[in-house]
């Protein structure tokens, strides 16, 4: 069954909608205040224009819809309801999605990162790194050894295969030998990927899901190795920010990750296995990045786990007001500004630098999130 590029996007009020529907040509009758949220659904690929079903009334404002419209907002309805408990990865390992957001802390083993180029370089000192990050929290670590800095910060050097190598598998050996916590490798290139999985990590995550070396997908396959698909324009980073336009922000988007999926889908790879990212900063304005994340929820429709990456990015220093020359540490709560947004809006992995930071803010939002047991109730309140 092909992957579906329709899209539930949530609107809580009148200014969102008249948002949504710009992107479209479409200028819609605002529905009464009572009718908030609404629920928009966007046809991918059809002519139709948006519907837009009151949250509370879906069940029979869907019926009112002719059937074969009807039949796709309630598939991309079930997909959106649905929230993955688990993300299958290789070596009988997976990420328990059940409790909320997960931490992915990342790991650079390059010289030249945007955010943290040459700390972790030396390989005793990645290793040491990531189990601190274990220990914080995160419930995955991503080694990554080629830089994806966007061009603002100077272009990134290409790796051959054989240097990306030499850099990532020691590291990810390390940390297996003392951890048996899931890793992932963040590489676009199917020898890496194929090596590190042999070397002990679980996930492969494709910061161009997969458009880089055609044998990536068959090779996640094969090795029963989880994948991240991120979007990003073209495949190449340091060409990425060349052509920022779009016809419609989330669209383009969800239409490029769903064939994604479908490749990875094709080639074998399983449905629980896979997880997609907008690629925030990839290929996208500062405002277009702002978008993604104010309008996160849509991806759910794609029917897989959404992972965000926004920790110490370039959009997030411009809009927190932090100077260029600024430590990456200052971006910390912009960067948990993010994150939060992302969280609020279903994201179910996290891509973070500042672990232990993220791992506490988390925990304390889950904790007034969550309805207080019996139990637990603070003295001088009473049960009802």
């Amino acid at each position: 069954m092909p992957v579906y590029a329709d899209l539930v996007i949530p609107a809580q009020d009148a200014d969102s909608l008249r948002e949504i529907f710009s992107w479209d040509g479409f200028r819609p009758g605002t529905p009464p205040a009572s009718d908030f949220p609404v629920d928009v659904v966007r046809f991918a690929g059809s002519h139709s224009p948006p519907v837009v079903l009151s949250r509370a009334r879906r069940v029979e404002s869907l019926k009112a819809l002719p059937a074969s419209l009807r039949a796709r907002a309630q598939a991309a309805f079930d997909r959106w309801d649905r929230r993955p408990a688990r993300l299958a990865l290789a070596h009988g390992r997976g990420l328990d999605l059940t409790g909320g957001p997960v931490v992915m802390g990342v790991l650079n083993v390059t010289p030249d990162s945007f955010s943290d180029g040459g700390l972790t370089f030396d390989r005793d000192t990645a290793v040491a790194r990531a189990l601190e990050m274990l220990e914080e929290g995160a419930a995955i670590v991503d080694v990554g050894g080629e830089s994806t800095r966007p061009p603002l910060y100077g272009s990134a050097r290409e790796l051959t295969a054989d240097e990306e190598m030499g850099r990532v598998l020691p590291v990810i050996e390390g940390i297996r030998a003392r951890s048996d916590a899931p890793i992932s490798i963040d590489t676009r290139r199917s020898a890496v990927a194929r090596e590190a999985v042999a070397a002990g990590a679980d996930l492969v995550n494709d910061v161009t899901a997969g458009r880089y070396d055609d044998a990536m997908a068959p090779a996640i396959a094969e090795l029963g190795a989880g994948a991240i698909l991120m979007h990003m324009k073209g495949t190449d980073p340091r060409t990425m920010q060349q052509d920022l336009r779009y016809d419609h922000p989330l669209g383009d988007v969800a239409a490029a990750l769903a064939e994604a999926a479908d490749r990875a889908l094709s080639a074998g790879v399983a449905a629980d296995s896979i997880a997609v990212d907008p690629g925030l900063g990839f290929g996208k304005t500062a405002e277009g990045n702002l978008v993604l994340l104010r309008h996160l929820g849509a991806f759910r429709a794609l029917g897989f786990p959404v992972v965000v990456g926004a920790s110490r990015k370039a959009f997030v220093r411009r809009f927190s007001r932090i100077p260029e020359e600024a430590d990456p540490p200052e971006r910390l709560p912009g960067s948990l500004a993010a994150m939060a947004a992302a969280a609020e809006r279903g994201a179910a992995i996290l891509r973070v630098h500042d672990v232990a930071d993220s791992v506490r803010f988390l925990r304390m939002r889950r904790a007034i999130d969550r309805a207080l047991a019996p139990a637990a109730r603070p003295i001088g309140t009473t049960a009802r």
